[in-house]
């Protein structure tokens, strides 16, 4: 039997059978073959058992499959069966948080909405949801730069996949966590772990919007140990985005980390960015140091990121002290904060 065979097997006997299996089985059949991604689409978007339905959308989810996770989501919206009425309501938060046409979705409107999977939980009680709702917590302190607040929520997420009977649903929501603790490990300045964690999920993921966001992470992180490595992750995330036609994460490779990388080491030879902050930096890196104070002067406020370049430009101690505290109080962000404190300590010299 041919591959394309024995997934066409698999997926049609689940689609015409009357005793569904549940999706983890047929997962394990079709991992690692291909097509594994296509026919597990399939699989999720014809799934009908309530449980089937809600492991349906986090495979969707994980995987990258936003327009299909959406028709899910609106089919368990009105079903019968609670758990999948409040397990949409949740998919429907992580939804709007990805989709790049919605840029209403706020960390406090997510927060709100957690309370009201809250109020209808108790009556819908199942192990998945305590979990979604620490993820939902952490992806909101993401977004608020508020870094070191998730780590409670990752030491419960542990707990609760502990006690996750469905296996595929444990395997998907593993990776979510390795995801938050890459991210937590990196702003804490634990670089080893950190990277533990973000090439771990490399190895396991087949969704390329991920592993932009995991390359470009990694590009950051090596930031200050090499040029090679670091540039080499955001070229890697570059391709990818490019093959994908994620124009968003082009823009932002482009624009925000290349340039950033490469006007730190000083390699800006041919380097341009639509990006005023890092036309400033790429100015400072050339020793246009007028230019530099004179695009940032022109910012109503300034970022933790601009407040060092500004710093860097006119040797102002105090500003470089004020955007070191800014990335450990309001940003939790260890890693980011040696940026200003370098500069100190060359000032210093």
């Amino acid at each position: 039997m041919t591959e394309h065979e024995h997934d066409n097997h698999i997926v049609n006997h689940f689609l015409e059978s009357d005793n569904e299996l549940p999706i983890y089985v047929i997962y394990q059949q079709l991992k690692g073959y291909p097509n594994e991604i296509d026919n597990m689409r399939l699989i999720c978007l014809h799934c009908k058992s309530d449980h089937n339905q809600r492991v349906a959308m986090e495979y969707l989810y994980a995987v990258g499959l936003l327009e299909e996770l959406h028709d899910v989501i609106a089919k368990n919206r009105t079903s019968i069966h609670k758990k999948n009425r409040t397990a949409a309501l949740a998919y429907q938060l992580m939804y709007d948080r990805k989709n790049l046409s919605n840029k209403q979705v706020k960390p406090k409107m997510i927060r709100q909405s957690i309370k009201e999977i809250n109020r209808i939980e108790a009556e819908a009680d199942d192990d998945i949801f305590p979990i979604l709702k620490d993820l939902l917590h952490i992806y909101c302190y993401f977004d608020m730069h508020q870094y070191g607040k998730i780590g409670l929520y990752n030491d419960r997420i542990k707990i609760g996949l502990d006690r996750l009977m469905d296996p595929l649903l444990r395997e998907l929501l593993e990776h979510r966590l390795d995801e938050t603790l890459f991210i937590y490990h990196w702003k804490r300045n634990e670089l080893i772990l950190s990277r533990k964690y973000g090439y771990r999920l490399l190895a396991n993921t087949n969704n390329d919007y991920k592993k932009i966001d995991i390359h470009n992470m990694l590009a950051q992180g090596y930031l200050f140990e090499s040029y090679e490595q670091a540039i080499q992750h955001a070229h890697f995330a570059l391709e990818l985005a490019k093959k994908t036609a994620n124009a968003r994460a082009v823009y932002g490779l482009t624009n925000y980390t290349i340039p950033f990388i490469s006007a730190y080491y000083r390699k800006t030879e041919g380097l341009v960015t639509e990006n005023k902050a890092e036309q400033a930096h790429i100015a400072l890196a050339n020793g246009n140091v007028e230019e530099c104070i004179s695009i940032l002067e022109e910012f109503n406020e300034l970022t933790p990121f601009q407040q060092y370049y500004l710093g860097m430009a006119r040797k102002d101690k105090h500003l470089l002290k004020q955007s070191y505290q800014r990335f450990i109080y309001e940003r939790d962000d260890y890693f980011y904060a040696k940026l200003p404190l370098q500069a100190l300590n060359a000032l210093d010299q």
